[in-house]
């Protein structure tokens, strides 16, 4: 009787507790149906039931999005391995982190499982991944022959449906609202995930967003896979997807086995796509090797594989035709896109492209990776041991031995920020108990110490040391290859913190260090306490001080603080005090809680996105300015400060105009009509709007490109001399050397010489008889920091920040990012100080 129940059970399902819906039956329309998006609760649902069905799949929540809904993870393999899930867990993290002898790590190794993570919808307006998702769970639990058995049998999938939750709801509403209307292709006029949107990807070493956080803690603190596949769309016209290997350049600190095991997984990826007679799969363009922050990129520096595909993509679930005759000639790097070349070896002749075929390529990429990491289980296992272990001894017989971290900082808070920032992506970072020798010095007690020699030594340099982009040309004399995303991004230069690099060897008492929440404390006796402006912890405090009620006065170098809770809220932001007996001279201002807006167009400005976040980072109030809010005017009666993030002056008077032929990447030009209530800029009207503002005692704080609008329509006597006849300045966002009036307000608390971030657009000239601040300059000489730049004299010794006075009131100008994507906390207060000073 039991030979016979177990019988009809697997006559049921193979695998299975129960039956298992296929996706279709589940959403109500095969998985990449034209004119179909499925959302959040579709998606997740779907992997509910399987979950509940099958003995192969099981669903965890392992984080929350900005606005709470659950991000999951469906870990897929056999029922097996499934139920031994924590022991393979252990398995991975003890080889990825070098913690085993030889023969130790060996067995382990013919123990374990290969680790492989595939997530999906991380830009959410690149669809066909999530709507894949289903699809691919289903085969992977379903399917019965033997290359599908072979996976369950020696991987574990770490799948995750929906990376970015928030971004799926919006995208996925907005798109089946407009079906079937003349707005059926407009693009989505916010950003697709709370403050960040399309830089979601930009956040993998600053890991300033939540979603961020809760995946970076599964990559590099739980499991530690060996495969990383971040899936994406869309490749260089007309090419139907990109896989590695990655172009040029090269960043020689990713170690070279990972390189050479993404072209494999990539030639796999390659091979399999030809056999399946798919066309269109391009290599080696446009996504370099170089640059470390995406979530593909920061796993490479973690000894892992990271992979990056770009499918194919019209708008939404919306098909397309395409014909030749309509291609470009020539890809970007000069190859033609109608005939064969190695990278690009079956050219696509155009036809009917659908979401339906994007989920179909990229149904190849997943089984070609698995299929390999099956194939390979042992050897990619045993591989993450043997960098491991190479980076550690690596770190002790290579030079740097360690980095150093005084705790006598400038800026005390952003240096437990930044360590804070290495520990949550697996640095092991250490604290000194007693004085030690090194570098020539002696370092006291509390010193942090971070020892190169340590599994993810790759990724501890890149961030801890500057880049030197590499000028790699066309031919001997063409343009240097401009960097995918930016150039430098070297912490201790953007954060602002004193980080010694120590050579030699040396010996010292450390303790681990797990808490990076800085000791508050009171010192001296008194009446007032006096808060250090450098601190920027300090920040953090004073709007919750102005909340409850304390009087505030701000000097150059001290806050002077009267209020009876003011220990409490001090302990709780981490911040230290010292008690005066006299109060502040009378000459020193009190500050209140400023009255704010930031403008908000309608279309995703992530720039406006990232000053948000610090907005509320640092609990500052503000109100979102729309364009009619403009335009309607009386705004010093409301406002002390407004603020415009990096926007085009173009972009800011006239925002999206309905029916304009709209370029995207990868795409011929199309027309895409935008709803009525989202098109438009502030207009001439919102022109005045602000002009008035300024003019009646208001401040306004134009962030990079946004200072375009002021300087254009306001006649400031300052003009923008990046391109000109003085020759033309470029920088792909790089760190640059800049001095600073540490006299003027708007630089109180700041050093006289510090690093900012510029994407290389505004180097000011100035009107020597007006009345203007000259806050920060750029260096004289040697400006590049980290990064790369061309151009560097005609920026040298001329202003980067200025003040001007524009009738009762003032336009304060930044010609760089002084809060770039949430990681320059080495020029916070730059912004924080114009704000609060309005």
């Amino acid at each position: 009787m039991l030979a016979l129940v177990l019988l009809l059970l697997l006559l049921i399902a193979p695998g299975a507790w129960g039956q298992i819906p296929d996706p279709a039956g589940h959403l109500g329309h095969t998985a990449g149906a034209d004119y179909k998006l499925a959302g959040y609760d579709a998606i997740i649902g779907y992997f509910k039931k399987l979950d509940a069905a099958s003995g192969r799949l099981k669903l965890e929540e392992y984080g929350r999005s900005a606005e709470g809904r659950p991000i999951y993870v469906a870990y897929i393999s056999d029922e097996e391995n499934l139920a031994r899930l924590d022991r393979y867990k252990e398995i991975s993290r003890r080889l990825a982190l070098g913690r085993a002898t030889a023969a130790e790590a060996a067995a382990l190794a013919r123990e374990g499982k290969a680790i492989v993570w595939i997530d999906s919808g991380l830009h959410a307006t690149e669809v066909a991944p999530v709507q894949q998702a289903p699809e691919l769970a289903w085969r992977m639990v379903t399917q019965e022959d033997e290359e599908t058995r072979r996976i369950r049998r020696n991987v574990i999938l770490l799948q995750v449906p929906v990376i970015n939750p928030d971004g799926l709801e919006m995208v996925s509403r907005w798109y089946m609202g407009n079906v079937g209307t003349e707005y059926e292709l407009a693009p989505l006029p916010w950003l697709y995930q709370k403050y960040a949107g399309h830089d979601n990807n930009r956040d993998w070493f600053m890991l300033n967003l939540v979603e961020t956080r809760a995946s970076t803690r599964m990559l590099f603190q739980e499991w530690f896979p060996q495969i990383v596949y971040n899936q994406h769309q869309t490749p260089a016209f007309p090419a139907r997807i990109f896989i590695p290997p990655y172009a040029e350049p090269l960043n020689p600190l990713i170690p070279a086995a990972v390189m050479e095991g993404i072209h494999l997984i990539g030639a796999a990826m390659a091979e399999r796509f030809a056999l399946e007679n798919k066309p269109g799969v391009l290599a080696y363009h446009g996504y370099d090797a170089w640059w470390n922050g995406g979530l593909r990129s920061v796993p490479a520096f973690h000894n892992m594989h990271g992979i990056l595909t770009e499918t194919a993509l019209f708008q939404y679930a919306t098909p397309a035709e395409y014909k030749p005759e309509d291609f470009p000639a020539r890809f970007g790097n000069g190859l033609p896109t109608r005939e064969p070349s190695i990278f690009y070896q079956r050219p696509w002749m155009g036809g009917r492209w659908a979401i339906r075929d994007a989920v179909e390529y990229m149904l190849t990429a997943d089984f070609a990776i698995l299929d390999l990491a099956a194939s390979r289980a042992e050897r990619f296992l045993l591989k993450s041991y043997q960098m491991a272990r190479e980076a550690i001894v690596l770190g002790e017989t290579a030079k740097p031995f360690a980095y150093v971290v005084p705790p006598d900082q400038w800026d005390r808070g952003a240096a437990y920020e930044m360590l804070e920032r290495l520990a949550y992506a697996g640095v092991e970072i250490k604290r000194a108990s007693a004085t030690f020798p090194a570098g020539g010095k002696t370092h006291p007690a509390g010193t942090f110490v971070i020892l190169a020699g340590q599994p993810f030594r790759a990724y501890l340099k890149d961030l801890l040391e500057p880049q030197r982009y590499p000028e790699i040309k066309t031919g001997g004399t063409g343009p240097t290859k401009q960097p995918y995303d930016v150039a430098g991004w070297t912490l201790p230069m953007s954060m602002g913190v004193r980080v010694e690099v120590v050579d030699e060897k040396f010996e010292a008492a450390l303790d681990d260090v797990r808490d990076f929440s800085p000791p508050a404390a009171v010192e001296g006796d008194g009446a007032y306490l006096t808060l250090d402006r450098r601190d920027t912890r300090t920040y953090t405090a004073l709007s919750d001080l102005l909340r409850d009620g304390a009087a505030v006065r701000a000097g150059a170098e001290t806050f002077w603080i009267e209020s009876a809770g003011a220990t409490a809220i001090l302990k709780r932001h981490g911040v230290k005090a010292r008690r005066m007996p006299a109060a502040a001279p009378a000459e020193v201002p009190q500050w209140r809680t400023p009255r704010l807006a930031l403008y908000e167009p309608p279309l995703p400005n992530m720039d406006a996105g990232w000053t948000q976040w610090v907005l509320d980072r640092f609990g500052i109030a503000h109100t979102k300015l729309g364009n009619t809010a403009v335009q309607a005017g009386g705004l010093r009666s409301q406002f002390d400060a407004i603020v415009l993030a990096a926007q085009s002056a173009a972009s800011i008077v006239h925002g999206t105009r309905s029916g304009e032929y709209v370029s995207r990447p990868g795409q011929p030009r199309a027309v895409l009509l935008q709803r009525p209530e989202f098109t438009g800029g502030i207009g001439i009207a919102g022109v005045a709007a602000l002009d008035e503002f300024v003019r009646e005692g208001g401040t306004l704080i134009a962030l990079d490109s946004a200072t375009e609008l002021p300087i254009q329509y306001f006649a400031l006597p300052v003009r923008n001399v990046a391109r000109g006849a003085d020759g033309n300045f470029y920088c792909p966002g790089s760190l640059l050397r800049m001095t600073l009036d540490p006299a003027h307000p708007l630089g109180y608390g700041m050093p006289a010489n510090l690093m900012g971030f510029s994407s290389g657009g505004q180097v000011f000239e100035l009107n020597a008889e007006a009345d203007l601040d000259r806050v920060v300059r750029f260096a004289s000489s040697d400006l590049l920091a980290s990064g790369w730049l061309s151009g560097a004299e005609v920026a040298h010794g001329r202003s980067a920040l200025v003040v001007a006075t524009h009738g009762k009131g003032r336009v304060i100008l930044f010609g760089f990012r002084p809060q770039f994507r949430g990681q320059t906390f080495g020029t916070f207060k730059l912004l924080l100080n114009a704000i609060y000073s309005s």
